[in-house]
């Protein structure tokens, strides 16, 4: 037993003596590794260097600089998890390794949604004869991500630079995203512009006077060249100084670029006398609207300038006789003939001054003032044409042939008279006929022509007629003492009244119905007013008809005897001029086959009386303007909005009325040219119709119609 225990005692202890005997340490695990990172590499990207941060130290703590890195197992262009090996030797030359991972993956797309963008778009200007400009060089092109893009434009578009216009470039570029962005700017071909004449004006010239100085007043100016005011030359080899009349003279001046300018004005040259005169009457007509014939109211021409001719022949240097506007428009005996039959009158009945009215615009100004061209080969007015404020639009340049002012001889004296259209008066006339013009503060350019008349001029006297009545403007040209009367016009009213400086101020109501007067005594060249007024149908001084004025006025007349005198259809009743612009709604709505149709009250002029023939004439009378029908796709809202408006008349169509109007609906809605350009309910519209007819060619295609089955005229 003892033995046994002995045994078992020496193996324990043969175990323990085993147990306790330290085996000798592998060097490789003496390698100590550092550093080591899992990568992700994103296809595409430069190859990592795994060498980066990592460190390998021996058994001592040395570092081992002999790293082999075997990244043999990774595919860098396709997604997946390798194995990248770091292999060193050990003391006893065996081989070491770690490994790490790296994950291969298709590199995220960041995608851009800014689009590029253009530096120095503008517009590229070029006038014909200059160096040819390289239009895309001033573009360039940028982008947020991409820089730089200007070789990359993509340039669209045309350029002739021998053809004066406007040339549209496109410019594209994208980015390499995609984003695209597109401008546009203009290559604007331009003629060398031609030189501006300017501050021109009719000169009168006085028998046996200096010759005058054509060069007074006239400027040059040249867009490229400045001032050539010093260049300005002449043509007045039809200007005769010593006989009475109105000559063409043309100014002409020359650019750098060979480019001239002309302008006409006439030159009148007029009888003077050294012979005191002890009176002077001056004579009025307003608002005529071409009444030439005499009527049951109206005085007629031919006793007017019977009157007027008689005067004149006794007292020729003591009879002025002015027209203040609105003298052509609104008669067929002047409308058919533009006005010419009037203007050939006036001419016999010695007008001296013609001033403009809103409603000489009406057949466009240069059908009025082709009278005032001396070189017209028809007839031409021997008088001048006045709107001292009437300019182009944003200038101060007046249209061709109208003057500011006019000097007249009168004995011994020199009269001026200053002509204005009245303030605001382009709301009176239709847009398409008004655009581009303008009439500015006639008080303003009245002053300044009565003071440039008396300082410049040495006139004795001035009278200021204008197409208008304002108190304000009539107290303030009457300021100067050497203004002697103020001729009113445009309310068709009759004005006998004076300022606040007791100068006169007459109206001479309309359609001939009266003539004006202002009478002077005359001491040492000063006026003293003696009396002013009107003279009315049925004065004893208006009862004589003048023969030639008379057998002129038939000529005309004979001409257009079966417009003026055909029977269409006679009126079974008396109708107010409320009546029948309601009526002509109606004509204007069923000629554009429109649903609502719209008349102004103002372009209705006289009513119908009863049992009256109706002719040709009668229309004219009636709706004596050549306003054209339009019809326009416009909303409910507006049509509320024009049924609210007390200047117009509305007619619907059968099974419409205002009531069952719907604000958000539209409707056809056909009117003259007038409202339509001057009303704001029309200035938006869907669509729009032109018919093509004249408000009265349609009124009186209605008469002819109804004439096929009745003789009678009846608004229903």
């Amino acid at each position: 037993m003892k033995t046994f225990k002995f045994i078992l005692m020496t193996i324990f202890v043969l175990i323990f003596l085993v147990g306790c005997v330290q085996e000798p340490e592998d060097p490789r695990t003496q390698i100590e590794f550092s550093g080591l990172v899992d990568t992700t590499f994103y296809i595409g990207d430069d190859l990592p260097d795994y060498l980066t941060g990592v460190t390998i130290t021996d058994e001592f703590g040395d570092p081992i600089t002999e790293i082999t890195v075997n990244d043999d197992e990774v595919d860098y262009e396709t997604p997946g998890i390798y194995y990248v090996y770091f292999i060193v030797l050990d003391n006893e030359g065996e081989a070491v390794s770690q490994k790490i991972y790296v994950i291969v993956k298709i590199k995220p797309i960041e995608i851009d949604y800014t689009q590029p963008y253009f530096v120095g778009v503008a517009n590229v200007y070029y006038t014909i004869g200059e160096e040819v400009p390289d239009y895309q060089a001033h573009i360039q092109a940028f982008d947020e991500v991409d820089g730089e893009l200007t070789e990359q434009i993509i340039f669209e578009g045309d350029v002739d630079f021998e053809r004066p216009g406007t040339y549209q470039i496109t410019i594209t570029v994208y980015d390499s995203f995609g984003n695209r962005k597109i401008d546009q700017y203009d290559v604007i071909v331009m003629n060398n512009t031609a030189p501006t004449l300017f501050d021109y004006h009719r000169v009168y010239y006085f028998l046996n006077d200096d010759a005058p100085n054509y060069f007074a007043y006239i400027q040059a100016n040249d867009l490229e060249d400045g001032d050539l005011t010093d260049q300005i030359g002449i043509i007045d080899d039809l200007v005769q100084l010593d006989i009475p009349g109105v000559y063409p003279l043309t100014y002409y001046v020359e650019d750098s670029y060979g480019l001239r300018t002309e302008q006409v004005i006439s030159v009148q040259v007029m009888a003077s006398s050294d012979e005191a005169i002890d009176t002077l009457n001056v004579y009025n007509i307003n608002d005529t609207h071409g009444s030439i014939l005499e009527t049951d109211s109206d005085i007629g021409l031919a006793k007017i300038g019977g009157f007027l001719l008689d005067t004149t022949k006794n007292k020729p240097e003591e009879t002025m006789f002015v027209a203040g506007g609105d003298i052509l428009q609104g008669n067929i005996l002047s409308n058919y003939y533009y006005g010419a039959s009037m203007i050939d009158l006036l001419n016999v009945m010695n007008l001296d001054v013609f001033v403009l009215g809103n409603h000489e615009f009406d057949w466009g100004i240069e059908m009025i003032t082709r009278y005032f061209n001396p070189f017209y080969e028809d007839i031409q007015a021997e008088y001048p044409l006045l709107g001292a404020n009437v300019f182009y639009e944003g200038t101060t340049t007046r249209p061709d042939y109208i003057d500011a002012y006019a000097i007249i001889p009168k004995g011994d004296l020199k009269i001026g008279v200053v002509g204005t259209m009245g303030y605001g008066l382009e709301s009176s006339i239709a847009r398409s006929r008004i655009e581009g013009y303008q009439f500015a503060n006639p008080t303003t350019w009245t002053n300044y022509y009565i003071n440039l008349l008396i300082e410049d001029f040495d006139v004795d006297a001035v009278f200021v007629v204008t197409h208008a009545y304002d108190t304000y403007f009539n107290d303030a040209v009457s300021a100067n003492p050497l203004v002697k009367g103020v001729f009113t016009g445009h309310l068709h009213a009759n004005k006998v009244e004076k300022t606040q400086y007791d100068i006169p101020v007459i109206q001479s109501l309309s359609n001939a119905r009266a003539l004006g007067y202002m009478s002077y005594t005359v001491v040492n060249k000063e006026l003293t007013n003696t009396g002013y007024g009107n003279y009315y149908k049925g004065n004893s001084n208006l009862n004589t008809p003048h023969q030639e004025l008379s057998a002129i006025i038939q000529d005309y007349a004979s001409e257009i005897d079966g417009l003026m005198n055909d029977v269409i259809l006679t009126a079974s009743f008396g109708y107010s001029r409320d009546t029948l612009t309601t009526f002509m709604a109606q004509i204007i709505r069923e000629s554009a086959d429109a649903d609502i149709g719209v008349h102004n009250y103002g372009g209705t002029r006289d009513s119908l009386a009863y049992h009256e023939p109706m002719t040709v004439a009668t229309t004219y009378r009636l709706f004596p303007f050549d306003n054209q029908i339009i019809s326009a796709l416009i909303s409910g809202q507006q049509v509320i909005s024009l049924s609210q408006n007390s200047s117009v008349a509305l007619n619907f169509k059968p099974g419409l009325s205002l009531q069952n109007i719907k604000a958000n609906e539209w409707y056809w809605v056909a009117t003259n040219d007038y409202v339509f350009g001057n009303y704001k309910q029309f200035q938006t519209y869907q669509d729009i119709y032109y018919p093509e007819v004249v408000d009265r060619t349609a009124f009186e295609n209605e008469l002819r119609r109804r004439s096929e089955t009745t003789d009678y005229f009846i608004i229903d």
